[in-house]
């Protein structure tokens, strides 16, 4: 790990360290890849997003 923390600094790994990923629906996941999975992942991870933002918004209404 020396070279890469003189090459790339500690900081990067430490950025990577820090980002925590919220757990996944899956049953929201499913529904994004069967309406966009034919044309790109972030295509699915954009569905994906909305989905469950419409999800939390009618939960808080």
């Amino acid at each position: 790990m020396g070279w890469f923390d003189r090459l790339f600094g500690s900081t990067l790994i430490a950025r990577f360290r820090r980002k925590s990923r919220a757990p996944t629906d899956p049953d929201l996941l499913k529904i994004a890849k069967d309406r966009k999975g034919h044309i790109s992942r972030k295509a699915v991870r954009d569905e994906y997003n909305r989905l469950v933002l419409e999800k939390y918004a009618q939960d808080k209404a």
